[in-house]
């Protein structure tokens, strides 16, 4: 009986401490215990433990437990045998008053959690050195309480200390009267060292806190006296947490980061949804991650350059030369890059010539530099041979998607039409590489692919390929001799608490991922385009006043005409409907068929110079397996009304009438995107026929064309919407990715990745087909070329 009331006394005292803890200042791990507002500052991130110990000793069954994410949290106060639950969340700050935050929670005890109350509190900060808190207790309960805090940084004026001392006050209203303040401050002299103290007016009570910080953990505790000034009780705490705070463990200087990059380099991570819950199953990196992680490391002045080892990952070429164009500036302050490889590929090598400082290539490494090319199957024999006709329509000669199961052999059209392509990327890839390495190659560049590829590395080494042979533990002691004695660091800290209370106001600007073929129904954000999904995204967008305009990052093939026209549609709604607002079209790798279909009602389209687009045409195919079904002795027959009742049937071939109808509607449909096309692009429509007809250009071709306004990536779509839109402020990239009815989560390997090589091209097309099961008609890609 006396352990539980002393047990009752020391929750009631961690309470207080709770309050101790200043509303206006506390925006760490303790947030959703404090000030659940405060969660959406962005620093309380991680898992917490809190002990609590007399002059007795640690009480084994009183602690507390602090889950924090981004916008929630969770609490857990054991007490003797009783469990208090505090589920907290905290609304994103305000796009008016980007330092205002809200925050709610929901308290209960043991099971009853129909039985809780609520708990609601706000966080103004509108400058760097004031803070202001209130929490609301008790709404449910006739003794509700009011909680106020203030904080102050005096040393404001200094930008070194600025936020290493912070004066706090907090006071609390009963609906009778306030009590007299709880003075507080809070001090980081040395980094990594806390220490701060309160005194309570109205109980006449000292605490006193002290804390370490190791980066991302961080242990500490609090003293509390009693009236008298003797210890009373205490508290220790241990945080494990996401980001990183000021360290006492003295920062790595002058340091080279093994950085690693390898993989597929996607423009968005596939998302899958399980009830509301959304998963990110891929290990990938994005264009976007990778591009803000080298902008932060440019930033840093400890990290004097980056190692790649082995770092042989796969992207399309677009993507490859806006990862380049980040490399350069982040050696634009002075840092360095080298690569180290044990094998490189073509593609690889390019990339790598292209940033390097230096290239180093293991004794027997080699590097597969041998050029581009587009390998194609044709199954017309063999489907012949099982008795299966295919009936391929096209608008035009040069719409060949449909070509590698219609044709026995490349067609003129399709030769002239990759000749043109693989023209324009050989020449970026040479460019490349001169760039980088020009001034120390025994031979052009031309001539060097031409001879690849390279299994010797002293040859390779001779030829100016590379810059030395080494072995990979010899690295570091090259990095050392080469750059300063610095030194290769393989963990960087990506993400860091943030200790400036006032974050700039910010103009928001929707980003939309439209990757993947295009089909009709739901999508896959990040891997297929769904006309439902998609159209949505763009619609919210438009709706949300808060949006200032929004850039549609399209990477896809195409794929359904009729899908194709629905999200073209709410593209045009941003400019002609209610609350309409500018549209930017940034094309990543492939923005063709569909896809450029898609783009051509934006205000403007930005593209990379290797960027493949165009191929503006229609298709539609019909298998037909009457010969198949003859052979395995299946008969049909079929009771109609209505002449075409049966029309696409895939037991007997189509009348020259059926496929007149089929022929005017792909026609029909051509004429719908060529007439799109005009409107969009400002072109006359005459004009846009003699560039389309299923012709495929890159991003380069299409500018001179005027299919395209600019080159470049995303970091220029962002600077004209900043133009475009008049905006003053930091530009906001918000992600609006409409509805999905995918609430699978997928885990494991693609089955993709178990295709042989060869017949890669066969399975991606199989699955594009898949997804538009019922359409007739598409406007799609044909294959893309290889990058060896």
């Amino acid at each position: 009986m006396k352990k539980g009331l002393m047990l009752i006394v020391l929750f009631a005292l961690a309470l207080t401490l709770s309050a101790q803890s200043s509303i206006a200042t506390t925006d760490n791990f303790m947030a959703p215990k404090v000030n659940p507002a405060a969660i959406g500052f962005g620093n309380a991130n991680g898992i917490s433990f809190i002990g609590n110990y007399d002059e007795d000793g640690f009480y084994e069954d009183f602690y507390s437990v602090i889950l924090g994410g981004d916008n929630f949290g969770y609490v857990l106060d054991r007490v003797g045998d009783d469990n208090y639950h505090r589920l907290a969340m905290s609304s994103f700050k305000s796009d008016f008053l980007p330092n205002l935050y809200l925050g709610l929670s929901w308290d209960w005890k043991n099971r009853h959690f129909k039985k809780g109350d609520i708990e609601e509190s706000i966080l103004i900060r509108p400058t760097d050195y004031l803070s202001m808190g209130a929490v609301v207790k008790g709404f449910f309960d006739e003794k509700t309480t009011y909680d106020f805090g203030v904080a102050v940084r005096p040393l404001f004026f200094d930008s070194n200390w600025k936020d290493r001392i912070t004066i706090s006050a907090d006071t609390n209203y009963d609906r009778e009267d306030f009590s007299k303040p709880v003075v507080g401050f809070q001090t980081e002299i040395l980094d990594g060292i806390k220490l701060g103290g309160s005194y309570d007016m109205e109980s006449e009570t000292v605490g006193i806190d002290f804390g370490i910080s190791f980066g991302n953990f961080e242990i500490g505790s609090t003293i509390n006296a009693d009236t008298e000034n003797e210890f009373s009780y205490g508290q220790y705490y241990l945080n494990a947490s996401e980001k990183a705070f000021r360290t006492i463990i003295g920062k790595q200087k002058n340091y080279f980061l093994d950085y690693k990059l390898s993989g597929e380099i996607k423009e968005k991570n596939p998302v899958h949804k399980f009830g509301p819950f959304k998963f990110v199953m891929s290990k990938g990196k994005t264009l976007s991650e990778v591009i803000e992680e080298i902008e932060k490391l440019k930033e840093d002045d400890n990290v004097k350059g980056l190692v790649f080892k082995s770092s042989n990952f796969s992207a399309r070429f677009a993507q490859r030369t806006e990862l380049k164009k980040a490399f350069l500036d982040f050696k634009s302050t002075g840092k360095k890059i080298v690569f180290y490889y044990e094998g490189i590929s073509g593609a690889n090598y390019a990339f790598a010539a292209s940033i390097a400082d230096e290239i180093y290539l293991n004794p027997i490494g080699s590097i597969d530099l041998k050029g581009i090319s587009v390998k194609m199957p044709y199954f017309k024999d063999l489907l012949d041979t099982l008795g299966i006709d295919v009936v391929n329509l096209k608008s035009h000669d040069y719409k060949t998607a449909g070509n590698s199961i219609s044709e026995s052999n490349m067609t003129d059209a399709e030769r002239e039409t990759y000749e043109a392509l693989l023209d324009d990327l050989f020449e970026e890839m040479v460019m490349m590489i001169q760039e980088g390495r020009g001034d120390k190659l025994t031979k052009s560049v031309e001539q060097l692919i031409d001879e690849g590829p390279y299994w010797d590395a002293e040859l390779a080494l001779e030829l100016g390929l590379i810059d030395g042979v080494i072995y990979e533990d010899q690295l570091e002691d090259m990095i050392k001799d080469n750059y300063q004695s610095a030194k290769i660091v393989k963990k960087y800290n990506k993400v860091s608490a943030t200790t400036k209370w006032s974050k700039p106001r910010e103009d928001k600007i929707a980003i939309i991922y439209a990757i993947g073929s295009i089909h009709s129904g739901e999508g896959i954000p990040g891997k297929s385009i769904g006309s439902v999904t998609t159209a949505k995204a763009i619609k919210q967008a438009r709706e949300d006043r808060s949006v200032k305009g929004i850039i549609i990052r399209v990477d896809s093939g195409g794929g359904s005409a009729l899908a194709s026209d629905v999200i073209a549609r709410e593209v045009e709604l941003c400019k002609t409907g209610k609350n309409a607002k500018p549209v930017i079209v940034s094309m990543g790798g492939v923005a063709a068929s569909g896809g450029y279909y898609i783009a051509a009602k934006a205000d403007k389209i930005i593209a990379h110079p290797t960027t493949i687009t165009g191929s503006i045409g229609v298709i539609g195919i019909f298998p037909v397996f009457e010969r198949l079904y003859e052979k395995i002795h299946v008969n049909w027959d079929t009771v109609k009304k209505g002449e075409h009742a049966d029309l696409y049937s895939t037991h007997r071939q189509p009348t020259d009438e059926e496929k007149k109808i089929s022929e005017d509607a792909i026609h029909h449909f051509y004429d719908r995107f060529i007439s799109i096309v005009a409107e969009g692009r400002n072109m006359p429509k005459d004009d846009v026929h003699k560039i389309a007809q299923g012709r495929v250009w890159t991003g380069k071709q299409a500018f001179q064309r005027g299919l395209v306004d600019a080159l470049g990536g995303m970091d220029l779509a962002v600077k004209e919407m900043k133009k475009m839109a008049e905006l003053k402020h930091e530009i906001k990239l918000v992600e609006f990715e409409g509805d999905d009815a995918d609430n699978s989560i997928k885990i494991g390997m693609k089955a993709s990745s178990l295709i042989p090589d060869g017949l890669k091209t066969v399975w991606d097309f199989g699955t594009k087909m898949k997804k538009l099961d019922g359409e007739n008609y598409l406007m799609i890609l044909p294959v893309e070329p290889e990058i060896k």
